[in-house]
């Protein structure tokens, strides 16, 4: 099968498929059916945005079938108030129930997550699940040497990291606040776009999972041992990989009530 085909009895020949292609790799002239320029497969970014914006279906994709494209569902469409308030009403949920997180709901975030944009539709992004109560309290554990370890070898670091190690020596879990479950974006070091993919990636899985009646707060420590303290470093045992988003999830202990304000928006308007 060629990279692109084209169902000439269903295609209006509108064109919309290369204008809309990102590699801009389509060709198109009226009265004439669209097809992939001469030599042009290994630039195809495979983001399916042919396929996405046919009106006709008309378009089948090598790699991405079109039975594996489902349409979207206008009806399920939400207005800019729900969203906004999906955006404004994400806390950092800190404190969580006594109650673990079953590893379907995890996955099935995961895979609203994986559709988050990467640079040349890579999508590097890969992912490490810890949903042991036993495990995180181990990382935990670690994390108080990080803390000892990190104010020796960091003075500058000290002021910030004293107040919170004499929390964890008192048993009250400052660096992965005893959440249930830890999810952790990873990709292949030397890839130098890698971070801010999996960023993006954390951030939807973030968003979804409070619609999904879990709370997330982004592991800063945890993210910072995982990549700079050696016994971290072995006790994540990630193959390969650099951690570049790392977050605690669980059911929240409290339920939000009101949207703090924040400061207003700080926007330049150039000419």
């Amino acid at each position: 099968m060629a990279l692109l085909e084209v169902n000439k009895k269903t295609c209006t020949q509108c064109g919309i498929c290369a204008a809309a292609c990102a590699g801009g790799i389509i060709y198109f002239k009226q009265k004439s059916y669209p097809r992939l320029l001469p030599g042009t497969d290994p630039f195809c970014l495979r983001c399916g945005h042919c396929v996405a914006v046919c009106p006709s279906g008309s378009l089948e994709h090598g790699e991405i079938p079109l039975a594996q494209c489902p349409r979207i569902k206008e009806s399920l469409g939400i207005s800019f108030e729900q969203c906004a308030q999906l955006i404004k009403n994400r806390r950092s949920v800190r404190e969580f129930k006594d109650k673990n997180v079953p590893a379907k709901e995890i996955e099935r975030i995961i895979n609203v997550a994986r559709f988050a944009p990467t640079g040349h539709n890579n999508q590097e992004v890969q992912w490490l699940v810890i949903n042991n109560r036993e495990a995180v309290r181990r990382l935990a554990d670690i994390g108080t040497d990080w803390f000892r370890w990190s104010m020796k070898n960091n003075p500058a670091l000290a002021p910030m990291l004293e107040g919170a190690l004499k929390q964890q020596e008192s048993g009250n879990d400052v660096f992965l606040r005893h959440a249930p479950a830890l999810v952790i974006a990873f990709a292949e070091k030397n890839n130098p776009i890698a971070a801010i993919d999996c960023v993006i990636a954390v951030s939807y899985f973030d968003l979804a999972a409070v619609s999904a009646g879990l709370g997330c707060c982004w592991a800063g420590f945890l993210q910072m041992a995982a990549t700079s303290f050696p016994p971290m470093i072995e006790a994540v045992a990630l193959p390969d990989g650099v951690p570049y988003g790392c977050l605690m999830v669980g059911y929240p202990r409290y339920k939000y009530q009101r949207v703090p304000a924040r400061k207003p928006a700080r926007i330049i308007w150039q000419p």
